[in-house]
């Protein structure tokens, strides 16, 4: 089962304030993997559980990709960033 990725600016923003190299590679790395197999076990792909519709897989030990449901098969990655970033900050500015 593949699925599709399409990034939104506010992603994008947030990848380039990680900074490059290799946060930004293990990013771009996940996606990759997400697009092949999202339930691959490496990525931890689960539901976040206080908002419907939004759901989170591990980039790396670090950081985590908060992605939206837009249809079957189809999401949109919305935020990446640090375990506090994305589960505080994020939704806060929502």
């Amino acid at each position: 089962m593949s699925v599709s990725v399409k990034p939104t600016g506010a992603f994008l923003r947030d990848l380039k304030r990680i900074g490059k190299g290799s946060r930004q590679d293990d990013v771009i790395a996940a996606l990759k993997v997400f697009a092949g197999n999202p339930y691959s076990s490496r990525l931890n792909f689960e539901p976040i559980r206080s908002q419907r519709g939004y759901f989170s897989i591990r980039a790396n030990y670090h950081d985590r990709i908060v992605l939206r449901e837009t249809g079957q098969s189809e999401y949109e990655a919305v935020a990446v960033g640090n375990h506090d970033y994305v589960y505080v900050s994020f939704f806060r500015r929502k």
